[in-house]
Order: structure tokens, then sequence, then C-alpha cells
């Protein structure tokens, strides 16, 4: 009896330890991802591969390992968002209404299940200005209406594209002049002048309400030619 007492204690022992060992082996994976690369799950997603190689193609040299992380924040604030219950029945009458109006438009993107849109096209539309990026839909049991995105109007900002990575988090790649925006003395540049410009991939998540910001090596462009390039950029 006392033999098979010690068995048992050196069975959960071993046990014991090969579980702890699992649990550092794990910690220690998630150490070695380097954070400051561009996610895998964006590099690898089709969408991703199909505009940065048709980038190439238009001689616009970007390549995926030139992105780094630049700062991660909150999406959420009680200044850009408004939540409302889809058991209010006006809510969800005007809540099926927006998702009809906004179907098929350019530059607003659905998720899978299509119960969330990215707006992210480039003029005024109702409260949204230009230079922001507005998600609304269901998740959950509430109707979110947000605008998720701003860029500096210093920077002659451009949202290019946006895409769902699941039903919850999207990519929305913006082109913009490599300045500080919070700087007084940043000069102004025409659309019509070459200027340094970087591309800044922002990475949103909505569940978790974070926003990674991902950005470029700085290049040369003009960006009305750029404009135009990119609308020949297919995704």
């Amino acid at each position: 009896m006392l033999m098979k007492n010690k068995t048992d204690i050196v069975l959960v022992s071993i046990i014991f330890l090969a579980t702890l060992f699992g649990v550092y082996l794990n910690i220690e994976k998630q150490r070695s991802i380097d954070k400051s690369k561009l996610p895998e799950r964006v590099e690898e997603n089709k969408l991703f591969q199909r505009w940065i190689t048709n980038l190439k193609n238009h001689d616009l040299n970007i390549e995926a390992d030139e992105f780094k992380l630049k700062e991660e924040n909150e999406i959420y604030n009680t200044t850009w968002m408004t939540v409302y219950s889809i058991d209010d029945p006006e809510q969800k009458a005007l809540y099926e209404k927006t998702l009809e109006e906004h179907k098929n438009l350019d530059k607003v993107v659905f998720s899978s299940n299509e119960r969330v849109f990215v707006d992210f096209r480039n003029i005024p539309r109702g409260n949204v200005m230009a230079n922001e990026v507005r998600v609304y839909g269901l998740k959950e049991d509430k109707i979110i209406d947000a605008k998720v995105l701003d860029c500096s109007t210093k920077g002659n900002c451009y949202f290019d594209r946006a895409y769902f990575l699941d039903n919850d988090v999207f990519v929305v790649s913006e082109f913009s002049r490599d300045i500080d925006k919070k700087s007084p003395t940043v000069e102004n540049c025409s659309v019509t002048q070459k200027c340094t410009y970087t591309i800044k991939l922002h990475i949103v998540d909505l569940v978790h309400n974070k926003r990674a910001v991902y950005v470029s090596e700085p290049f040369e462009a003009v960006l009305s030619d750029l404009i135009k390039l990119l609308y020949e950029v297919e995704i």
C-alpha cells in the first residue's frame, strides 16, 4: 500500500511538472512573436496579398516586412460613438434601412455576416467628415454607430482600402504625408506636388476595443497621381 502511494505521488508530480513545462513553452512562444511586425493573419490574408502585389505591379514597391507597429489605442469613446438597442422598433427599422442604403456603395465594405459595415469614403457624409472612417452595425443586441478612425487633413490623407479579417476585425489602409500632425510648423503640400508619404495599416478589433497602427517606410509621391494609381489597383 505504501509503495502504491509513493507511485501515485510520483505520477502526480510528473503530470504537474509536464503541465508547468507546457505552460512555460506557450509563454515563451508568445514572447518570441515580434509584435512590432505586421501580424501573420494580415500578411497572409489574400486581400492584403493581392493589394500589395498590385501596388508593386504599378511601380509602388512596398514590402510587408516594411510595416512596423507605431501605436496601439482604444477605438470607442462617448464623443465618437452612439449605441442603440436592437429591441427598439424604431432603431431596428433604421438599422435595416441603413444597411440596405449602403450595400453596393463604393468604399463601403460589409462583414461576412453582413451585420456590420465600414464606410471609408473620402467625402463628407452626414456628420462624418471626409477624413473619418465610420463603423455601423449590430454587435450582440446593440447597434453601434462610431467614428473609429480619423486622419490629419494637413497630411493629405487618403483612405484607400478596407477589408474584414473576420466579423469583428478589419483593416483600413491610409496613404498620408510623413509628418507630425501635432506640429504647428508643418508646411502645406499641394496634392499636385511631390511630398513624402507613408502607408498606415489600421487593424481594428471591435470586440476588444483596440486599434493597432502599422506604418511603412516613407516614399516620395504626388497624391493626385497616387490616387489615380490606386483606382487602377483592384482588390
